[in-house]
């Protein structure tokens, strides 16, 4: 077949409504979604057929979208906003975490990379090995994989650690809709997402976000809100002073990981192959996983209470607002004309039936019915919120916070003598402490908020009965009807409310801090735990808020879980920190070379390219790597520009080639031996130390035969699997692979940043019917 009829299938052809950023365009690994970022800082997600699926924003970013990166199980996407990262859901959409890692100098994010390692890549290697056939890196991330995964020998108290109890449980309700931090809670998709049991299948691997930032800091994150902490590159290795990371790469069988670097030597801008070893996946093992995901569960539950919270707190405020305002006006009234208050007068209308002036005009022609039924209103639908809120909300939380910390303390207990998880059994005691208190306040809370909505119905009855007798001509027969009525009320009801929940609710007392003016509790100069002291109280028939000693309330609470919490989370950071290990950078010569050429004398001359491949090889022993080899591969091409350049799987690569003649062409090129396609290329070996690898690679290159030379138009011809009409109507700018066995693609950006196509890879042996336009 001639290169001239050579095209791959067209999946679509679409045209954006706004100039796409080209260095933010990224394929779901999972999904056939495609995400990009267009000039109005949004991120949009496509389905292939142009169908928009969801889109994320964030309206205080800062420095714009610099980077998108979809998590290895297409479940997530992270996208970087100036110094922050906001990961939102592939099936709602919504943000379920805003997070941002900032430097002392502020830099923003210039590099992103989502790694998944296997944690047990001995185990793993032994069962590829035992599988018919030949297993493909795609194939470690999908079903093939979790076959692989599923083969472990059982062994009873490990398995015992990874059942998930919590699945057993009641799922949490949704929050109402109340613009706290996006209302992820609101959904019932984002809920399920949050809190979705870890899969089995998943256990042996650890998803690892690694964010690069432009004064070379580092950050490590796992399982999407487990943060392992930050570094500087220039402390770890000198030699890296004013590097900046800009692409990261990885191997789910290799706990070494790779950082490309540009830093300025000697005017210079040099580029740098930083690798780093994560020991943590392989010393804390398998245990790892399930400690990323219950870590993150903690931090979702956290977040879930502490909105529950702040939603109980506003409950409470709007349902008072109304009849505050009634019992003020009638107080400013009062107070004018005598020296009692709505209080006083309410309970003497309620035990004597005798009601003053004042409060029959105000009860007659303020009040009324109508404002009757505002304050019934107000008042009942407050309770019934709180009621809900606390019953259907909080206790749940709670108690899957309890079972998650109880869970935790296990597994301290269980590797009480190894060191390698950082987790601490007395840390967990006091935490799980302290849900006990918030339980039990949750408790309390419920039964005061019942046993006020019953003082408030009798309340509510009889100031109905007072308005309509007020109101009522007493030689009238209806007056006698309504005085016979006033023996139905419970006044011993009516009595507490006006003198307790009329004036204060006990409610706010367990929901914010307590009572004002009196003396709050004092974590740090008390010490110990607080649950028994709760208790006690409870116990002796005392409200907990009446003492000398003010004992916190859920607010208080909270924040004292909270940092309880923090120092759990540091000393497990802190830990895994300590087993990440910075490499001897291997530097890959001047920035300029891995561009396309472009002379300038009294015009401008295209030059040949040159397409520089490096293979460098580790050995890694107890989790530490070394170089061994550092070899290369040029490939020349001829006389235009490489406009992209990209991998399509662990066999091969795709170049967006533009010729002098005008003429675009996408050249894949395969650089490992394939059954299916011709051997892989010889790759020259460089020295590690002494000359550049980018000289010697020259050297080495140079001297020998080439055999691949896309100069030659025969080779062209082999290699091109797609030409696009000829032109500059349309010329492709950016490439973006799926390499997804079974489902590759790739979408081609034109260069007026509007227009895209996707084509289908593995259909290249067909001439396509559709003739294509430059349009």
């Amino acid at each position: 077949m001639g290169e001239g009829t050579k095209k791959l299938a067209l999946l679509a052809e679409k045209m954006s409504p706004l100039l796409i950023n080209p260095n933010n365009l990224s394929y779901s690994p999972a999904m056939d979604l495609l995400a990009l970022a267009a000039e109005d800082e949004r991120v949009h997600v496509f389905r292939l057929n142009g169908q928009k699926v969801f889109g994320v924003s964030k309206k205080d970013a800062f420095g714009g979208i610099t980077y998108i990166q979809w998590n290895p199980n297409g479940q997530s996407i992270a996208v970087a906003f100036g110094n922050s990262v906001c990961i939102a859901s592939a099936n709602s959409g919504k943000i379920m975490y805003e997070k941002v890692y900032q430097t002392p100098s502020k830099a923003p994010i210039c590099c992103m990379g989502w790694a998944s390692n296997f944690t047990d890549i001995a185990a793993i290697r032994r069962r590829m090995a035992s599988v018919e056939g030949t297993i493909v890196l795609d194939d470690l991330m999908t079903s093939v994989g979790e076959s692989l995964n599923s083969q472990y020998a059982l062994e009873l108290p490990v398995e015992l650690a990874f059942v998930d109890v919590a699945a057993t449980l009641p799922k949490l309700s949704t929050l109402p809709v109340a613009g706290f931090q996006g209302d992820v809670f609101s959904s019932r998709v984002s809920l399920d997402t949050l809190f979705k049991p870890l899969p089995l299948e998943s256990t042996d691997r650890a998803d690892v976000l690694v964010i690069g930032y432009e004064d070379g800091t580092i950050h490590l994150s796992m399982s999407e809100d487990f943060s392992i902490g930050k570094f500087k590159l220039q402390n770890a290795e000198p030699s890296l002073g004013n590097s900046k990371p800009f692409c990261h790469c990885f191997h789910p069988l290799s706990t070494t990981h790779a950082l490309l670097c540009s830093r300025m030597s000697t005017g210079v801008q040099e580029i740098q192959l930083v690798p780093f070893d994560l020991r943590l996946v392989s010393i804390a093992g398998r245990q790892l996983s399930l400690l990323a995901s219950k870590v993150n569960e903690l931090h979702s539950l956290h977040r879930y209470i502490c909105q529950v919270q702040e939603q109980l707190s506003s409950e409470v405020r709007t349902s008072q607002d109304l009849p505050s305002r009634f019992m003020r006006n009638i107080n400013e009234t009062l107070l004018e004309k005598s020296d009692y208050t709505w209080a006083n007068a309410a309970y003497h209308l309620a035990a004597t039936g005798h009601c003053y002036p004042e409060v029959k005009d105000w009860l007659v022609d303020e009040l009324g019915e109508r404002g009757h039924k505002r304050w019934d209103r107000a008042i009942n639908g407050g309770y019934e919120n709180i009621r809900r809120l606390t019953h259907e909300s909080l206790l749940p939380a709670l108690d899957r916070l309890s079972v998650l910390i109880s869970r935790l303390r296990g597994l301290a207990r269980f590797h009480s003598s190894d060191f390698s998880l950082g987790l601490s059994a007395i840390e967990l005691d006091s935490m799980l402490d302290s849900v006990n208190c918030l339980q039990l306040l949750a408790h309390q809370l419920l039964k005061c908020t019942i046993l006020e909505l019953q003082q408030f119905t009798a309340f509510s009855t009889w100031l109905r009965h007072e308005i309509e007798k007020q109101v009522a001509d007493p030689t009238s027969a209806s007056a006698q009807e309504i005085a016979e009525k006033d023996m139905s009320f419970n006044h011993s009801s009516v009595l507490e409310y006006i003198q307790g929940a009329m004036q204060h609710t006990q409610m706010l007392a367990y929901i914010n801090d307590g009572v004002e003016g009196e003396r709050p509790w004092d974590f740090e100069e008390e010490g110990g735990p607080v649950f028994q002291l709760y208790k006690s109280r409870m116990n002796n028939g005392s409200s907990g808020f009446c003492s000398q000693r003010q004992l916190p309330g859920l607010a208080g609470m909270i924040k004292h879980f909270e940092k309880q919490s923090g120092v759990f989370f540091e000393h497990i950071s802190e830990t895994q920190r300590r087993n990440v290990q910075v490499g001897v950078p291997i530097s890959l010569g001047d920035k300029t070379v891995v561009r396309f050429a472009l002379e300038s004398a009294q015009r401008s001359i295209l030059r040949d390219v040159l397409v520089n491949l490096y293979r460098i090889r580790f050995a890694v022993e107890n989790g530490m790597s070394s170089t061994t080899s550092v070899a290369s591969r040029r490939i020349p091409v001829a006389v235009g520009t490489v406009r992209d350049l990209k991998f399509i799987d662990d066999r091969s690569l795709m170049l967006a080639f533009v010729g002098a003649d005008d003429v675009s062409r996408l050249i894949q090129v395969e650089f490992r031996s394939s059954k299916d396609f011709q051997p892989g290329l010889r790759y020259q070996e460089i020295g590690l130390a002494g000359k550049t690898a980018l000289e010697k690679a020259s050297e080495r290159n140079d001297s020998g035969t080439q055999e691949m030379d896309l100069r030659r138009s025969s080779d062209i011809s082999i290699h091109t699997v797609h030409r696009f009409p000829p032109g500059k109507m349309w010329t492709p700018q950016r490439l973006e692979i799926n390499g997804r066995k079974g489902r590759r693609t790739v979408c081609v950006l034109a260069e007026d940043r509007i227009h895209y196509r996707q084509y289908d890879i593995d259909n290249i042996d067909s001439r396509v019917d559709v003739e294509e336009t430059g349009t």
